[in-house]
């Protein structure tokens, strides 16, 4: 039998190494370079003042994230998940909630907080209920990511307060505007809350427009998975109870 040369058996060599790597990654060994960077979520935690150095706590229908806040309140978090997310920012005794649709700014105050009590209403379960359920309940999880039916809740809260206190919030979207605690514009909106008594000092809904949000939503159900409905205008309160 012919021998091979060094030259030839170092080729044969090199190509059998080639070809036992690229097997390798065909059957997903070594490395995986292909895998999902993940989505980020970000925003600001504010009760009017800044809730500098949060936690903030994000868990989604698929995945859970975390940040800590900056001496700002800002916050911004990059995992893998499927939305919608409940998110708690807490600082000392406070502790306030909000949600993200899927990725992108998604602010953390006690008008997310409404927001919430607003929703709840409307789907027919408390706040507490409604954050334990996003990871579960598919109508919970289709509401809550359906643009419509956010804006709609969204403007049913900026009427609410409008009726209730005279104020005019300077824009509907609170829950994904960007600001900054200590400029005008969202954070003004806040301390021009506080300043009227709609905010307690620990960040939360006055019970009263709590309640009211949870009446007015009642008011606009969304049910049998009908996320296509319109927001309500803003109810008298009533029965509502502030659930948390």
């Amino acid at each position: 039998m012919k021998l091979l040369n060094g030259a030839t058996l170092r080729t044969l060599q090199f190509g059998s190494m080639v070809l036992a790597a690229s097997a390798l990654v065909a059957c997903g060994g070594g490395h995986d370079s292909g895998s999902s960077p993940g989505a980020t979520v970000n925003g600001t935690a504010a009760i009017g003042a800044a809730l500098a150095n949060a936690s903030v706590v994000l868990t989604c229908k698929n995945g859970n994230g975390s940040a800590t806040a900056n001496a700002s309140g800002a916050y911004s978090a990059k995992f893998s998940f499927d939305g919608p997310c409940a998110i708690t920012a807490s600082s000392g005794a406070i502790a306030i909630h909000s949600f993200a649709a899927g990725a992108g700014t998604f602010n953390v105050t006690p008008l997310t907080e409404l927001l919430l009590s607003y929703l709840a209403g409307q789907l027919g379960t408390t706040v507490s209920g409604l954050l334990s359920g996003i990871s579960s309940n598919a109508s919970f999880q289709s509401a809550l990511t359906n643009s419509a039916v956010i804006a709609n809740a969204q403007a049913a809260v900026v009427q609410l307060i409008q009726k209730t206190y005279g104020i005019t919030l300077s824009s509907s979207s609170f829950l994904t505007v960007s600001f900054t605690p200590g400029s005008p514009g969202a954070d003004a909106d806040l301390e021009t809350l506080m300043a009227a008594g709609a905010i307690t000092s620990d960040g939360q809904p006055a019970p009263a427009l709590a309640a009211a949000a949870v009446a007015a939503g009642a008011e606009a159900p969304i049910s049998g998975g009908n996320t296509g409905a319109t927001g309500g205008t803003g109810g008298t309160g009533g029965a509502g109870t502030n659930s948390k």
